[in-house]
């Protein structure tokens, strides 16, 4: 795994975004930093302010600057006439590594695709009907004949069959990561969600250890939009739902659901930063975020988001995050999104029934920002708020699958903390006859650790 580098640092201010700004501190050189901040007359206020609070209040209570000391980071509101002659001595005096537009991340998954009706005449004149699952899996069985044709292929063997999942007694992803072969239940794992927040109230959360904290701006505490329950649902759901099989993998995990994605299902740097920041205060295991910001084909991976999951794996902390959808397969295959294009995240691509690459999940196009494995994300059925249930399509369904594996992992044996646990994860993780571009080392596997 790539180690974080330094970047030349960047005195440009005045960005569009219309947010803040991210402003990276050189190694030990934080504190420096902030008393540059304080002479140049912004207010400051520390993370460590406000972690006995209920809820981090809208820019810190009013302060110019949020100040994350374990990750070496501030983020500074849009303010380039006072913050550009301090951000210029501060990069000749290398007390900053580098200054960009603070960025929006938006919720990677949706109710699941709607099925429609294709006519199809046949020969003899009998007309079938075919849903949009099996046409893209036809189209894409095709496209792969003719990738290996002409030597396109970036692995050998037979492409793998649909599988005929029966879901009486649980959903195809939790069968598909071989969950139901485990000896492990989570316990004593802690997972933190870093989502559009949790309805703790669910009935098939009834009686769960549950930590809630409100870092979305201008939200409800609530989960309004539904992603964050549906994914806490796949990471940590019930062995025996109230109705319905079993979705959850990790059911006796202590659940973290820190509100960094607002009702609309958008957040910021700064909230996202401020619930990893919370997740390590809680002594979390693992951060699962099924978030992102697309990316471009050329666009570097974020130096800020790699010294972030550095910090966290130093902790004992791993962090998995979603690939994104912004691919259109066959036409069109996008990069990894940040964050997951940090080397120091887990980036998940997802997967449908025939564990073929979602017509919708990113690919490792960029130099050195990977898929590093695979999981379930397509038809995924798992928890929303009011007792409810649906199915998603999205990367984000695929993050929590790993996020769940991980704390069974995680569970079985003590030394798999940080990076020895995502060396644990990607180990056991089953190789697919399909491009490392698309799924990296394969399909998860929750099958192969210890008892797990």
């Amino acid at each position: 795994m790539a180690k974080p580098t330094q970047r030349r640092a960047s005195t440009q201010v005045d960005g569009t975004s219309g947010l803040g700004m991210v402003m990276r501190f050189t190694p030990k050189a934080s504190h420096s930093g902030v008393q540059q901040l304080e002479k140049g007359g912004f207010r400051v206020a520390s993370s460590k302010d406000f972690r006995t609070a209920a809820s981090v209040q809208n820019d810190f209570d009013g302060a110019d600057v949020q100040y994350f000391e374990r990750f070496g980071i501030a983020i500074i509101r849009r303010d380039g006439e006072r913050l550009k002659p301090m951000l210029e001595n501060a990069v000749q005096q290398k007390i900053v590594s580098a200054v960009r537009p603070e960025r929006s991340y938006h919720a990677l998954g949706g109710p699941a695709a709607k099925r429609y009706d294709v006519t199809q005449v046949t020969q003899g004149g009998l007309a079938t009907m075919m849903d949009r699952d099996y046409l893209l899996g036809y189209r894409d069985g095709i496209n792969d004949l003719v990738d290996r044709v002409l030597g396109k292929k970036g692995a050998e063997g037979a492409r793998p069959t649909a599988a005929a999942f029966d879901e009486t007694s649980s959903t195809w992803g939790v069968q598909a990561v071989r969950v139901l072969e485990s000896g492990m239940t989570g316990a004593g794992i802690k997972i933190a969600v870093l989502d559009t927040g949790f309805d703790d109230t669910h009935q098939d959360f009834a009686g769960r250890a549950v930590t809630k904290k409100l870092f979305a701006s201008r939200s409800s505490e609530d989960d309004v939009h539904g992603h964050g329950t549906h994914c806490i649902g796949t990471s940590c759901g019930p062995l025996r739902p109230t109705t319905g099989p079993r979705y959850g993998i990790a059911y006796e995990a202590e659940i973290y659901a820190g509100k960094v994605l607002g009702d609309d299902g958008f957040g910021t740097d700064r909230s996202i930063i401020a619930g990893m920041d919370w997740a390590l205060d809680q002594g979390c295991h693992i951060i699962s975020m099924s978030l992102g910001a697309p990316t471009q084909i050329g666009d570097p991976a974020s130096d800020d988001y790699e010294q972030i999951g550095h910090v966290c794996l130093d902790a004992g902390t791993l962090v998995v995050a979603a690939a994104g959808n912004e691919s259109s397969r066959p036409q069109l295959i996008s990069p990894v999104g940040s964050p997951a294009n940090a080397s120091t995240i887990l980036a998940v691509g997802a997967v449908d029934r025939s564990f073929l690459p979602a017509s919708f999940s990113c690919g490792g196009l960029n130099p050195g920002q990977e898929v590093d494995l695979a999981a379930p994300g397509v038809d995924i059925l798992s928890s929303l708020p009011g007792n409810n249930y649906a199915r998603w399509d999205g990367t984000s369904m695929a993050t929590p699958h790993v996020a769940g594996v991980a704390a069974l992992i995680a569970q079985s044996d003590p030394k798999f903390r940080g990076w020895a646990l995502w060396a644990r994860v990607i180990q056991i993780t089953k190789p697919l006859p399909i491009l490392a571009r698309d799924v990296g080392k394969g399909l998860l596997q929750a099958k192969g650790s210890g008892e797990v």
